[in-house]
């Protein structure tokens, strides 16, 4: 015990550790190992916060950068490291792994919001907030529950001024949208049409007709497939995105799309009446 303790003092140096029968190798940030006589599973005791890929890998979590679906059906996952190094996800540890990330890099506050999946406004309500100025919001309709509960923390770090919601619902948006006010509909709405693809851009048709719902910038998330590219740009998607697999890279395209949409475009309602004047004038 007087050498393991010492070497687990800083867990947050420890990138990951591989084990080898009652062996474990300790792999550390600035590339050192340490090889302890002691078995993976008893080190997984000693590190509640790291991750069991398979049997013979312990994974920190603060060094995972992406973490990939399996393939196809009975096929393992992937979990690469910020120092490049990837390791397979077990089968039936897949879906350990995947809420051991999303609910550590996730606040517990921001499950609630991940389930939402409408919000009702009644008239009292919505006349408040014309009075006051309704918060804007952002809404991401998806299937995959763990990248949006990453999304969500990202949101709450770099979007903090607009209210984030997630459903898995498309259809009825068009009329929960008819219901609420000006102020109330999203700045920006994201369909993930990887899942529910028929359903998705349906919708997509149906509020691009809307003469009123038409203005809200509708971004669609796509596989890399021409056929869904095309399809979605000929239903009048204000942009068409092909994901790459990849919980992190997910994200990541979400970031740059909101950094576009809500900081480099001009949205209507956006512009104020006094730089109008002065564009009309130039």
């Amino acid at each position: 015990m007087s050498v393991i303790k010492p070497a687990l003092q800083f867990p947050e140096l420890i990138t990951h550790l591989s084990g080898a029968n009652n062996y474990s190798w300790l792999h550390f940030r600035n590339g050192e190992k340490k090889l302890l006589a002691k078995p993976i599973s008893y080190l997984e005791c000693e590190l509640p916060g790291f991750i069991r890929a398979h049997k013979t890998v312990l994974i920190n979590p603060d060094y995972v950068k992406s973490l990939h679906q399996p393939p196809r059906q009975k096929m393992a996952g992937e979990i690469q490291l910020e120092n490049g190094i990837t390791f397979p996800v077990s089968r039936r540890r897949w879906n350990q792994v995947v809420d051991a990330l999303a609910y550590r890099l996730s606040p517990i506050s921001d499950r609630a919001v991940v389930h939402q999946v409408e919000v009702s406004v009644s008239p009292k309500t919505a006349n408040r907030s014309e009075e006051n100025g309704a918060q804007q919001s952002i809404l991401l309709v998806t299937d995959d529950e763990p990248n949006a509960l990453l999304v969500a923390q990202m949101m709450k770090k770099h979007w903090s001024t607009y209210q984030f919601h997630t459903t898995q619902q498309a259809k009825q948006l068009p009329d929960l949208f008819n219901q609420v006010s000006e102020q109330e509909l999203p700045a920006l709405l994201l369909l993930d049409a990887r899942t529910s693809t028929l359903e998705r851009l349906q919708t997509l048709q149906n509020l691009k007709q809307d003469s009123r719902l038409c203005r809200v910038p509708t971004i669609l998330l796509v596989s890399p497939t021409d056929s869904l590219v095309t399809d979605g740009y000929r239903r009048q998607a204000n942009s068409v995105i092909s994901l790459q697999e990849g919980y992190v890279s997910f994200t990541q395209t979400i970031e740059r799309i909101c950094r576009f949409w809500l900081h480099t475009a001009a949205l209507p309602g956006t512009v104020k009446a006094t730089e109008l004047t002065n564009k009309v004038a130039l």
